[in-house]
């Protein structure tokens, strides 16, 4: 489901690289459940009484009742904790960032009989 303001859920199996204003993971490489899970540990460590019912604020929601701007009253249901992502373009890729080496062929990666150890590489 995409919001209005151009934000949309991630999955928790997707990945974010954030190497400025990190919070919570050393690593700026992450899974969005990881981060979940380590804003759910945060608020765990913080709060004396956390309890299992708790952590549905981040898994399957905590029922509520929300007022909400377009449902005329209160409403019945769940909320839990996601992060969202807005795209700065319209949809596609980022080049892949490259090493200062090109990567070796394949073939010479490949495992040689042992009879071969002395070969030239030029045969692979």
């Amino acid at each position: 489901m995409t919001l209005n303001n151009g934000f949309a859920p991630l999955s928790d199996d997707e990945v974010l690289f954030a190497d400025r204003g990190r919070v919570l993971m050393s690593n700026p490489t992450f899974k969005v459940s990881e981060f979940l899970d380590q804003l759910a540990q945060a608020v765990s460590d913080r709060q004396g009484d956390w309890t299992e019912e708790n952590e549905a604020w981040f898994g399957d929601g905590l029922p509520c009742e929300a007022l909400r701007f377009t449902s005329g009253g209160w409403q019945r249901g769940r909320v839990r904790i996601r992060l969202e992502f807005m795209p700065l373009k319209s949809p596609g890729t980022l080049p892949e960032r490259s090493s200062a080496r090109s990567p070796e062929p394949l073939d010479k990666l490949r495992p040689r009989p042992i009879d071969d150890i002395y070969s030239d590489d030029s045969d692979y």
